[in-house]
């Protein structure tokens, strides 16, 4: 019970920040006001300053400034597009992400979120932020990548572009920090793509994956100032977070927002201000009703680490400790945008050598359907739509778990302070699979 009321306390909150952030200017788009609570982010520092107060000040401004200093390498962003791109050809826009994985050897792109390719959209320009290190050697006409040629710290740019905020801010200190971002960087330089090769009186609608990324809400408001009949609409594409506080519905919102679930639905609807009309209930993209999931006997890592302490405590209470658990099945996964992550990879190698210490003690025991969440995740939903049983370690059970008082289609146990299983009262509430092989078609496509 307090649990639930914490996080009602977290919603209130960063609804509170946003008015009052509306109040000072309400065309104010900010990472100060974008609450991701999975990440380590200036949005997510500042409602922990709000709950703790002053023992979190230090690391509120710390994140801050941690957030601007990494302005200095995002220079070097290039535009990638095909020599024989003309930007009358289109109507629609995508804005998306991609990785070098996404591409045929023929440069076209399969967008992992809408499962449609580029070369059966002929009317859509896909806008790509890429997310790697690698490019596709060549691309269709109706793609444009946006990449970083080369990642280095550049002091120059850095201050001409602190410098450029300062002025743009009237040299207010706090209209300085409301509008300096990194997420603010590439939102920049997708906009001046965007005023330089597209005349917004040809495009119809512009569709993303949408998580509510202050650089989503610059393009969106760029674009309506160019055409007010422009229709934008966002696909929440994943299961629901404990608490979704980055999708809080506001003026800059897309016009209309994509679930794939009547919990998701329901809980826009009470607890991030999303208009009834503005919703709509959709079957997932991302997880067709056939696909079959590894996530049997699987740990999964998070995608960030903020406690690894808490972590191994609770695994050996809860894991290393039951006489009942097969060890000798369990595998561990980094997360995949982790891979390289020293921090991630010393946390996999410790779980591992605890798991190889252990084997020897354990009984005979019978084969297990389960699969081990750690952090802030979506895959617990996920695995108990598939009918996958599901223990949950979190590094703080209030930014991290799932309450019933939130979502009333759970079922809640607390085993210990920081880990958590659940079982589902109705499945298809959270995820409605999609059973239609044209389902992007019938469903998304404005």
């Amino acid at each position: 019970m307090l649990i639930s009321l914490s996080q009602k306390k977290i919603i209130d909150i960063s609804k509170k920040l946003i008015n009052k952030n509306k109040k000072l200017n309400k065309h104010r788009i900010s990472s100060l006001t974008y609450f991701a609570l999975w990440g380590d982010s200036p949005g997510f520092a500042r409602v922990k300053y709000e709950i703790y107060g002053f023992q979190k000040i230090l690391n509120f401004w710390f994140k801050i400034l941690k957030d601007i200093v990494s302005i200095a390498f995002l220079n070097n962003y290039e535009v990638l597009k095909n020599p024989k791109f003309n930007s009358k050809n289109f109507k629609k826009l995508m804005i998306s992400r991609s990785i070098i994985n996404d591409f045929d050897q023929k440069g076209n792109y399969k967008d992992r979120y809408f499962l449609i390719t580029s070369n059966n959209e002929k009317d859509t320009l896909f806008i790509l932020v890429n997310s790697g290190t690698k490019i596709p050697k060549k691309i269709g006409k109706n793609v444009v990548i946006i990449y970083q040629k080369k990642k280095a710290f550049n002091l120059y740019f850095f201050f001409r572009y602190v410098i450029s905020k300062l002025i743009a801010s009237n040299f207010s200190i706090t209209n300085f920090f409301y509008n300096t971002s990194s997420s603010n960087v590439i939102g920049e330089f997708i906009i001046n793509f965007l005023k330089k090769e597209i005349d917004f009186n040809n495009i119809q609608s512009i569709l993303v994956p949408y998580e509510g990324q202050p650089y989503e809400h610059l393009v969106f408001e760029e674009a309506r100032k160019k055409n007010k009949k422009l229709l934008i609409g966002g696909y929440d594409h994943s299961a629901p977070h404990s608490i979704p506080t980055h999708l809080i519905h506001r003026s800059f919102s897309p016009d209309f927002l994509y679930v794939n679930g009547i919990s998701q639905l329901n809980f826009s609807k009470k607890f991030l201000n999303w208009p009834n009309k503005k919703l709509k209930l959709v079957p997932s993209l991302r997880y067709p009703k056939k696909l079959k999931l590894d996530f049997n006997n699987i740990v999964f890592l998070p995608y960030d680490i903020f406690n690894e302490k808490v972590i191994i405590e609770e695994f050996k209470k809860i894991i290393i400790d039951d006489p009942n658990f097969d060890l000798k099945s369990l595998k561990i996964k980094n997360h995949p945008m982790m891979l390289n992550s020293k921090k991630h990879l010393s946390l996999k190698l410790k779980l591992e050598k605890m798991l190889q210490q252990n084997i020897k003690k354990m009984k005979k025991t019978k084969k297990q359907n389960i699969a081990i969440f750690i952090g802030a995740t979506t895959g617990v939903i996920v695995a108990l739509e598939k009918k996958i049983n599901v223990i949950h370690i979190c590094f703080n059970s209030v930014f991290d778990s799932y309450s019933q008082s939130l979502w009333p289609n759970l079922i809640v146990n607390q085993v210990s302070k920081n880990t958590f299983t659940y079982k589902l009262k109705k499945y298809n509430t959270f995820l409605k699979f999609n059973n239609n092989q044209d389902c992007y078609k019938k469903y998304y496509e404005i």
